[in-house]
C-alpha cells in the first residue's frame, strides 16, 4: 500500500464523523497538558500511523501546496462556459449508458443538482476525477458526515480540470483547489467500488476517467448541523462506480467494519441473494452490510439497536426511461443477514414531512486520567414504547487532562438523530477491551423530551467520588 493509499483509508477510515460549528459543552479546568484520543486502540493506531505517513508527505512532497483555511464546501460551483449538450458525455471514450441509465456529463449533472433534480434520484455522470490529501490543523469544530474537510478532490469533464496537482522542484509538487464546473462526490462505507483502484499514478498523475452512479438529498444530511444542513443536502453521493478506465465495474459489496469494536463484518448471505430478497436483482445499484445499530449512521430514519447483521440495498425504480428522462427514483431496503427476511424499505428521497431532533451524547469523569485507557462511558437510549433506539459508546473519542477526562464533543462525535417524542437515558462507564464490554459500574438516568427539530446536548458529569448527574443542554443549541 503506498502512501497516498494509506492516507485515503485513514481519512476514508474516520467515523462518518458526526460536533457543531459553535458547541461549547462545558468541560473540565485545564491541566498542564491538553490531549485528545480516538475512541478505539484501532482507531488510535490508524490515527498515529496516518499521522507519521502525512507528516513525511508534508515535508518531502506537498511542499508547494496552498493550504485550506477551512473545510472545503461540498457544494458545486455554478456552470461556466460549458458548451456540453443533455445527451453528450465528455469524449468519446466513456459509455453512453450504465445501468440502464444514460451517461450524462458533469456540466449537466451540476444543472440537475443545483436544480434539485437528483434529490432522491440516480445519475449515472462520466468525467475525471483526481484528490489530494494535504496536511491540516485539528477543524476545532464539528465535521459532519457529507462536508468535506482535509481534502481537494475535482470530477470534471476534462482531464486538465481534474488535476490538481503539477511536480514542483525535485521532490514536491504544486497543489490547488479545484476551478471551474465540477463535482466533489463523496465515496461512502456503502459505494460499490474502490476508487483507489484507479488513482494510481499518485496525486500529479493522470487522473482516473469514470462513470459515477449517485445521487443528492441523502438521509446523513441530518447528521449535519443545523447551519450546514443545506451544504449537505447539496452534497453528489456516490452508489456505485459504475465504468473504470475503458471497461465496466461489476457491481460489488464493499467491505465494512463494525464501528463500535472496529471488527470487519462477516455476513453470512452474498449480495446477488440480498438483492434477491430486496426482489430487486439486477435494479440494484449498490449493497452492503451493516451491524444494526450502526445503520442510522447511513441512514438515520432507521433507528436501530443491536449487533445483528443486516443489508442495506439501494435500487433503481424498474420500468425503461421515457425519452429525455436521464434519473431514476431510488429506494432503499433492509434485509436480516440471518434470515434473509424483508424487513422495511423507503424512498430514498426524503420526506418533506422528516423533521426529527438531533441529540448529543457527551460524558465528563473527573479524577480520570485523560487519555488512552480502556475506560469509556456508554449511552443507552430508548423511546418512550421502551424501543431500543442506541446503546454504546459515546462517540467523539475522549479529551482531557491529568485531573478529567471528556468522552465525545471532539470533531468525530456525532448526534442521535431521532423522531419527536419522551426518551429515556442512562450512561454508565465501564472497561472496553478487543470488542468486549467490561461491568457496568456507576450507572445513571434521565428523561427527555425531543420536539421537531430541537438540538439537545447532554453532559453526563461524573464527579470524583460522586454520584452521576446530567447537566443541562448548552444554550444556544449545537447547531445555530
Amino acid at each position: 500500500m503506498s502512501d497516498e493509499e494509506r492516507i485515503r483509508a485513514y481519512m476514508r477510515g474516520r467515523a462518518d464523523v458526526p460536533v457543531p460549528d459553535d458547541l461549547r459543552w462545558p468541560t473540565a479546568a485545564p491541566g498542564p497538558r491538553r490531549r485528545w484520543a480516538i475512541g478505539s486502540a484501532r482507531a488510535w493506531g490508524r490515527l498515529a500511523v496516518a499521522g507519521l505517513v502525512m507528516a513525511v508527505l508534508v515535508v518531502g512532497v506537498l511542499s508547494g501546496l496552498q493550504m485550506p483555511t477551512g473545510p472545503r464546501s461540498p457544494s458545486t460551483p455554478p456552470a461556466s462556459g460549458s458548451t456540453l449538450s443533455t445527451s453528450q458525455t465528455p469524449d468519446a471514450r466513456f459509455p453512453s449508458e450504465v445501468a440502464g441509465l444514460p451517461v450524462i456529463s458533469v456540466a449537466h449533472a451540476v444543472e440537475l443538482l443545483q436544480s434539485g433534480k437528483l434529490d432522491g434520484e440516480a445519475v449515472a455522470v462520466a468525467g475525471y476525477y483526481q484528490e489530494v490529501f494535504p496536511s491540516c490543523p485539528y477543524p476545532g469544530r464539528y465535521i459532519g458526515p457529507l462536508e468535506s474537510w482535509c481534502r481537494f478532490d475535482a470530477f470534471a469533464d476534462t482531464q486538465a480540470g481534474a488535476q490538481l496537482c503539477e511536480p514542483e522542484g525535485s521532490n514536491g509538487m504544486s497543489c490547488h483547489q479545484p476551478t471551474g464546473t465540477y463535482l466533489a462526490p463523496f465515496f461512502m462505507s456503502e459505494t460499490s467500488g474502490d476508487v483507489s483502484t484507479w488513482l494510481t499514478a499518485g496525486a500529479t498523475g493522470e487522473p482516473a476517467a469514470l462513470v459515477l452512479i449517485g445521487h443528492a438529498g441523502d438521509a446523513r444530511q441530518w447528521e449535519c448541523t443545523a447551519s450546514t444542513q443545506g451544504e449537505c443536502a447539496n452534497a453528489f453521493v456516490v452508489d456505485r462506480i459504475a465504468w473504470a478506465a475503458g471497461q465496466d465495474v461489476p457491481l460489488a459489496a464493499p467491505q465494512t467494519d463494525d464501528q463500535q469494536s472496529g471488527k470487519p463484518i462477516t455476513p453470512r448471505m452474498t449480495l446477488a441473494q440480498a438483492a434477491a430478497a430486496a426482489g430487486q436483482g439486477d435494479n440494484v445499484v449498490t449493497a452492503a452490510a451493516f451491524r444494526a445499530g450502526d445503520i442510522a449512521t447511513i441512514d438515520p430514519r432507521w433507528d436501530l439497536a443491536g449487533d445483528n447483521i443486516l443489508w442495506l440495498v439501494r435500487s433503481l425504480a424498474q420500468g425503461a426511461l421515457s425519452q429525455g428522462e436521464e434519473t431514476r427514483p431510488e429506494t432503499v431496503w433492509l434485509v436480516d443477514d440471518a434470515t434473509g427476511r424483508l424487513i422495511d424499505r423507503h424512498p430514498l428521497k426524503v420526506g418533506g414531512d422528516y423533521q426529527p431532533a438531533r441529540l448529543w451524547q457527551m460524558a465528563t469523569v473527573h479524577g480520570l486520567d485523560c487519555c488512552g485507557n480502556n475506560e469509556l462511558a456508554f449511552y443507552r437510549v430508548q423511546s418512550d414504547n421502551g424501543t431500543l433506539v442506541y446503546e454504546g459508546v459515546v462517540p467523539g473519542g475522549e479529551s482531557g487532562g491529568t485531573d478529567a477526562t471528556t468522552f465525545g464533543g471532539s470533531y468525530g462525535s456525532g448526534p442521535l438523530v431521532l423522531p419527536a417524542g419522551r426518551y429515556s437515558i442512562t450512561t454508565w462507564l465501564a472497561s472496553y477491551e478487543g470488542g468486549a464490554m467490561g461491568t457496568p459500574r456507576d450507572e445513571c438516568s434521565t428523561q427527555v423530551t425531543l420536539r421537531p427539530l430541537d438540538d439537545v446536548a447532554l453532559d453526563a458529569d461524573y464527579p470524583a467520588g460522586q454520584a452521576c448527574t446530567f447537566r443541562p443542554a448548552p444554550s444556544p443549541s449545537p447547531g445555530s
